[in-house]
C-alpha cells in the first residue's frame, strides 16, 4: 500500500520533468546529529572515530544495523530514504559548525544528495545499489592534497552558489552567500560482491565512462552536498580528521528497496530529471 501512495507522487514528477540534467534524482537530507562513531569504519565501537556530523537516518550510530537504520527514521524530505551518510565535522576558527541554519544575508545552508550517471557513458543502464551497501570515498588520513587523490576531482569544495569555478582542492577564502560547500563523489562500478562490512574495495570509479572489467556493474553515481553557514568571511577551516585535504564521506544504502529501485528505473534509466524529492 505505501508504494502505492509514493510511487503515485513520483510518477507526477517524472511526468513533469523537474529540472536537473539528464535522468536523475536528488533528495534533499537535513543533518540528523553529530557523534564520535563510525559504523563502516568502526562497527560496534563507541567513540572510537574524530566526530562526524550525519545526514539521513536517524539511527546511525556505531551498532546500526540494516534494520535498525531502516527503522529509526529519516531526516530526509522522503521517508523512504533511510540511507546514512557522513562527513568529518568542520570547525572554523575552532568552532564546530553544523551543516545547518542559515548565510549572513538569511540563504539557507542544504544537505542533499544526487544520484545520476554522469560519469558513465551516455545510454548506461545502472543497477540498484543493493540493501546494505556501504562505501568510504576519499582518505581522512591523507598528510598532503597528494594522499588524497580524489580531491578536485570526486572531492571539492565551493561556494553554494557555485559562484567559484572549477572544483578547488580547498575551502574557498570567501563566498558572496557567506556559506562555503563541500562535494563528495562516491565510486559506482561495482563487482558484486558486498561483505556486510566495509564495501570500498569492491567500488572502483568508471574511466571515460566506461567501468572496468575488474568492476563491470555499473551504479548510480552518489554525490552528497554539504554546505556550512561560515560567514562572508570563511577563516581557518579545519576538519576532524585535519586539514582540508582529509575531506571524506561514508555512505550506507539502507532506503527502502522498493521505493529505491523505482527511481533508479524510472528516473536514471529513464533518463527523466526527477529533480528534488
Amino acid at each position: 500500500m505505501r508504494c502505492v501512495v509514493v510511487c503515485a507522487f513520483l510518477a507526477v514528477l517524472v511526468l513533469l520533468g523537474e529540472a536537473w540534467a539528464g535522468g536523475s534524482f536528488i533528495v534533499v537530507c537535513g543533518y540528523s546529529h553529530s557523534r564520535a562513531d563510525d559504523p563502516i569504519i568502526f562497527p560496534r565501537s563507541p567513540g572510537a572515530s574524530h566526530m562526524h556530523d550525519f545526514i539521513g537516518a536517524k539511527d546511525t550510530n556505531a551498532f546500526s544495523t540494516l534494520a535498525s537504520m531502516l527503522a529509526g527514521g529519516t531526516a530526509c524530505k522522503l521517508a523512504a530514504d533511510t540511507a546514512g551518510a557522513w562527513t568529518p565535522a568542520l570547525y572554523r576558527n575552532g568552532v564546530q559548525v553544523d551543516p545547518t541554519g542559515t548565510g549572513p544575508d538569511g540563504r539557507k545552508a542544504r544537505t542533499q544528495i544526487y544520484y545520476n550517471r554522469s560519469n558513465l557513458a551516455s545510454g548506461t543502464q545502472v543497477q540498484v545499489p543493493p540493501p546494505d551497501l556501504r562505501i568510504v570515498a576519499g582518505n581522512g588520513h591523507a598528510m598532503s592534497e597528494a594522499d588524497n587523490p580524489k580531491l578536485g576531482k570526486e572531492i571539492y569544495w565551493g561556494c553554494s552558489d557555485n559562484s567559484v569555478g572549477g572544483k578547488p582542492k580547498a575551502p574557498p577564502p570567501s563566498c558572496p552567500t557567506g556559506i562555503i560547500s563541500l562535494h563528495v563523489g562516491f565510486p559506482n562500478c561495482w563487482d558484486g560482491v558486498l561483505t556486510g562490512e566495509n564495501d570500498t574495495e569492491h567500488l572502483r570509479y568508471p574511466s571515460g565512462g566506461v567501468c572496468p572489467d575488474t568492476h563491470p556493474i555499473p551504479l548510480p553515481r552518489i554525490i552528497l552536498r554539504w554546505e556550512y553557514p561560515v560567514g562572508y568571511e570563511t577563516g581557518d577551516i579545519m576538519l576532524s580528521s585535519g586539514p582540508p585535504y582529509t575531506a571524506h564521506g561514508d555512505f550506507w544504502q539502507t532506503w527502502d528497496q522498493t521505493i529505491l529501485t523505482w527511481l533508479v528505473n524510472g528516473c536514471i534509466n529513464r533518463e527523466v530529471p526527477c529533480g528534488k524529492l
